[in-house]
């Protein structure tokens, strides 16, 4: 399997910018840490080898049933 790729301090400036996250810039590298462990067991899993299952789940916040009437 390849090696995982390193998440850049400049990676993590721009998801926490996204997020609206008010972190220091002293604790950027703690949580690049978090991000890097929290990230590890994601990409060392081999999306090939789960099996799918179909059709997939769709969620209707409106309540409504496809082919039928909204619930009230």
């Amino acid at each position: 399997m390849p090696e995982t790729p390193d998440i850049t301090l400049d990676e993590v400036r721009e998801r926490v910018r996204l997020a609206g996250l008010p972190i220091p810039d002293s604790r950027l590298s703690l949580v690049r840490g978090f991000l890097l462990n929290a990230l590890r067991p994601i990409r060392a899993l081999d999306s090939r080898a789960v099996r799918t299952v179909e059709p997939a789940v769709t969620f209707d916040p409106k309540g409504e049933i496809p082919g039928g009437e909204a619930r009230s």
